[in-house]
């Protein structure tokens, strides 16, 4: 058994780390959120010191950090339903034990990806997207970032988005898209590509990426996002591609972190879903498939999870930031109503 001398150290460590996300010194804040995260992981030592369990064989910060998102995530306020007042034709909200989100339905509504680059978070772009007329009805976290811009590509209103610095990388990642065809009627695809910038505006961009439709007849992609990468496809579990084809790298305290997940299913419906910490990607590839309300699901993708996963309704949060900051950086999927339903 580990001693507690042994134990402090280590405790005190992962709260630093848990809360490295502020970007200052949090014990000098003097305001009321700060207070309510001093007095939890306080709360949080104090608990597994006296708890006396055996952590022989444990990664202990890994634990800790996943214990501090665990109290954080339910001490965050959560709207309900009613809450969030009245919601557009095709628009549905999705809740389990431990995922909340929401669907839509084709031709009843609209996606648009929205970057931004400053150090603002998706409560705050949703009100001026909203200030500048736009129909919106609800926003999601978008791709990985750094400090510089986004780690995935980005189409916004059929442009490169200007001022956003992008470096999707190399290897084969997954994106969100949205094409316009015959009578402006937007529709939606999930798939994957190694395509950068300018050439996902091209022609050749539907002959060059793999989508989840045997062809894609629409004109042209007026939205994209990418970045992400593999939990279903064809209805079957490909999260390992994740890792082993994608590269991705996730540290062990990050694996079982919240998730941002995008599904759809074979109506072509989207599914916006963040599951909350101790899920893996397997466990919420589980979920898609045994639970009913997600059966017709075919494919899913993650984009960029932990303290960036939020969801705002109608201007309020569905899901909460985890750490009581809204982190969701420079990129966003946006809901919107449009002017005539299909």
């Amino acid at each position: 058994m580990i001693r507690a001398t042994l134990i402090l150290p280590s405790i005190f460590l992962i709260c630093l780390t848990c809360f490295n996300d502020y970007k200052s010194n949090w014990w000098f804040i003097k305001d009321e959120q700060s207070t309510m995260k001093k007095i939890t992981l306080f709360i949080l030592m104090i608990l597994c010191l006296s708890s006396g369990s055996n952590l022989s064989g444990y990664d202990l910060p890994a634990e800790l950090k996943e214990g501090a998102r665990q109290v954080l995530a339910q001490m965050s306020p959560k709207v309900t339903v009613a809450e969030l007042g009245k919601l557009p034709e095709g628009f549905e909200i999705i809740e389990g034990s431990d995922y909340r989100g929401f669907k839509i339905r084709q031709g009843k509504l609209e996606m648009r990806v929205h970057a931004w680059t400053d150090e603002t978070g998706l409560l705050d772009n949703y009100k001026r997207s909203e200030e500048d007329g736009l129909k919106i009805v609800a926003a999601v976290n978008g791709t990985f970032y750094c400090s510089r811009g986004v780690l995935g590509s980005v189409v916004s209103d059929s442009g490169i988005p200007s001022g956003l610095y992008q470096a999707p990388g190399k290897l084969s990642r997954c994106f969100i898209a949205s094409f316009r065809g015959d009578k402006n009627h937007q529709t939606w695809y999930l798939g994957e590509t190694s395509l950068l910038g300018g050439e996902l505006l091209r022609l050749g961009f539907k002959e060059r990426g793999w989508f989840n439709v045997p062809n894609v007849f629409a004109n042209y992609c007026d939205n994209l996002l990418g970045g992400g990468g593999w939990i279903l496809r064809g209805g079957k579990y490909v999260h390992n591609e994740a890792y082993e084809r994608q590269r991705f790298r996730f540290r062990k305290a990050d694996q079982n972190s919240r998730k941002t997940i995008i599904a759809q299913d074979s109506e072509r419906s989207l599914y916006f879903l963040v599951f909350e910490t101790g899920n893996t990607f397997y466990q919420a590839a589980q979920t898609l498939v045994k639970e009913p309300i997600f059966a017709k699901i075919r494919e899913a993708i993650f984009l960029d999870g932990g303290s960036s996963s939020a969801i705002v309704v109608n201007g309020k949060y569905l899901v909460p930031p985890l750490y009581m900051v809204d982190r969701a950086r420079f990129s966003c999927i946006q809901i919107l109503v449009p002017e005539l339903a299909w």
